[in-house]
């Protein structure tokens, strides 16, 4: 579920993983990069994170044509694994969304009798109706790429 109003995005999705797996999988490059993708036609790109409050990050993604999408930005706040908070910027434009700041908070939940996490997903400071369209489109295709990397692993784990 989604929701582009006021000057935020605001999304939900249940994720089939433990809190802290799919709060590691926004703080560690290395599984980041497995799922980090807006659309099935990019691919991820430069993922560079250091995990502490006032550490850094870049991170991007590579469309179809070759054009390099990266972000940047500061966590402000981390309580894992139930809150991460952090600034964004693009870099080829730092005008569009310009120092946003997103807050994603995981809820513990199941699905199918498994545990899962419910994470809620805010972007603030988006402040066009271009910036609010084009980031929920980005977030619901990331959140819906982070799903299914972990319903993925799910699968495979029944194998």
């Amino acid at each position: 579920m989604s929701e582009a109003v006021g000057n935020y995005v605001r999304l939900t999705r249940v994720i089939r993983a433990p809190r802290q797996k799919v709060y590691d999988a926004w703080v560690n490059p290395k599984v980041r990069k497995l799922w980090w993708c807006a659309s099935p036609e990019m691919k991820p790109g430069i993922c560079e994170i250091d995990a502490k409050v006032g550490g850094r990050f870049r991170v991007g993604m590579i469309g179809p044509d070759g054009t390099e999408h990266n972000a940047t930005g500061e966590f402000t706040e981390m309580d894992p694994p139930n809150k991460l908070v952090f600034t964004w910027t693009w870099e080829h434009d730092p005008s569009f969304g310009g120092d946003s700041l997103i807050t994603i908070k995981l809820f513990e939940t199941t699905f199918k009798d498994e545990p899962a996490t419910e994470l809620l997903f805010l972007h603030e400071r988006l402040n066009t109706p271009q910036e609010r369209s084009d980031h929920t489109w980005g977030w619901m295709g990331c959140s819906k790429n982070l799903g299914k990397h972990f319903a993925d692993l799910a699968e495979a784990a029944k194998k």
